[in-house]
């Protein structure tokens, strides 16, 4: 690379088009770009920051007046090492000449070994890195963990031919027999989770992007392209602290866009359910016992289910004021959606009757409306749940709709958003 290529890589990398050495982002850019090539960052930005100007008439970067200085040559140099002076036959030649012990040659015999398995895998990952934009942290993490786990040489061989991940196996390891399956598992929970921007990366995303030729982590929209799929991926909802101890497990997350996930005091607030209560007319005493199954431990619909109970023992009981005011209270939580009172896949009255409130059915209505709409944001073809043993299953996007109620279970609803648990996994 000469200096005008890597000015110009600059170039390519700032908003402007040209970079600027007096702006702070341009130079952390360039830090950045410096560490990748392996390049004297300190001295070259000092020596950069001394020329007055980073363009050209015609707008493009220029770098008249640098020819010959030191950064170039640093660059010419990185770009075209001197040829090596020690070669394979002086290396045997030196072992041959050289008095070591059994040990030392164990050792000097790990390292050529080592040499020899990590530079088709590093090869391999700089490709995949770069693909599925995956953080030089995870990569350097699954290096560390290929050789904890004693299959760099599996991996190495697997890697000349690497399969497909077909979605529809029981677990993952399945498709790849030729790694140890104990070890997979074990790689997998041990990969962890990271955070890019306010986006949470699973472990799964990280290594099915490595492991596989027709896996791309994606960087918005869906977690991961799967062949011709857009695939969301919900994981174990288990402590991350205990996933060695995992045996089996559930595997479930909320699947929903710009609600809160917080604590239900957070849900209580916005939908002003004290004042839902106060306002529906019942005794002291009545309205008294309704406010205190706003503190129970329940799911919130399970509270409005107890509280339309109270309200219809009272004689100022009228279901319509109560549907109509718990209509205003879900206007008030779902304000970015139009499902309330009814919508494709909710209807508010149907889950009233004289004597009972179905609260069930409530729940997978508003889960129905909630997916259906993060579908359409998110554009996915479909949801794989993955446990932390690697077990899988995969629902197509009309399926999840389907099944909410039934494969795929309501866990819990303590804030805006249900929580879409599917517990089919073995235990």
């Amino acid at each position: 690379m000469t200096l005008d290529e890597l000015v110009l890589e600059w170039s390519y990398l700032t908003p402007k088009g040209y970079p600027d050495m007096g702006n702070p982002s341009d130079v952390l850019i360039l830090e950045e770009l410096l560490e990748k090539l392996n390049l004297p960052s300190k001295d070259i930005i000092k020596e950069l920051k001394e020329q007055k100007s980073w363009a050209d008439k015609d707008g493009k970067p220029g770098v008249d007046g640098m020819e010959g200085s030191p950064v170039e040559k640093a660059i010419k140099d990185k770009s075209n090492p001197p040829p090596s002076r020690f070669t394979k036959e002086d290396l045997i030649d030196l072992i041959n000449s050289t008095e070591i012990s059994g040990q030392e040659a164990e050792k000097l015999a790990s390292t050529i070994s080592d040499l020899y398995l990590t530079t088709p895998i590093t090869s391999y990952l700089e490709v995949k890195a770069l693909e599925s934009n995956i953080p030089s942290d995870q990569i350097d993490k699954f290096k560390k963990l290929l050789k904890y786990l004693g299959i760099q040489e599996d991996f190495v061989n697997y890697i000349k031919d690497p399969v497909d991940l077909d979605i529809n196996v029981k677990n993952f390891t399945d498709s790849i027999p030729s790694i140890p399956a104990d070890k997979l598992k074990i790689l997998f929970r041990k990969m962890p989770t990271t955070i890019v921007g306010n986006v949470s990366i699973g472990p799964g995303e990280i290594l099915f992007s490595i492991l596989f030729k027709n896996v791309r982590k994606r960087d918005s929209k869906g977690d991961l392209d799967i062949g011709d799929k857009n695939v969301e991926v919900k994981a174990s909802i288990g402590a991350a602290s205990k996933a060695e101890e995992e045996k089996g497990g559930d595997a479930g997350a909320v699947v929903a866009k710009g609600y809160g996930r917080g604590a239900w005091s957070s849900t209580r607030k916005t939908g002003k359910f004290d004042d839902f209560v106060g306002n529906l007319g019942m005794s002291e005493e009545n309205t008294q016992d309704a406010l205190k199954i706003l503190v129970a431990s329940l799911k919130w619909p399970i509270k409005i289910a107890t509280i339309y109970d109270i309200f219809t023992k009272d004689e100022n009981f009228n279901r319509e004021i109560f549907i109509r005011g718990f209509e205003d209270v879900l206007k008030r939580i779902y304000h970015k959606s139009s499902f309330v009172p009814k919508g494709a896949y909710f209807d508010l009255d149907s889950y009233f009757n004289e004597h009972d409130f179905d609260s069930k059915e409530f729940e997978i209505g508003i889960a129905r409306e909630l997916v259906s709409a993060y579908k359409e944001h998110e554009g996915f073809s479909g949801m794989l749940y993955l446990n932390r043993q690697g077990d899988m299953k995969y629902f197509d996007s009309m399926d999840v709709l389907k099944n909410i109620g039934t494969d795929i279970m309501i866990k819990s609803f303590s804030d805006d958003v249900p929580r879409l648990l599917f517990p089919g996994h073995p235990a």
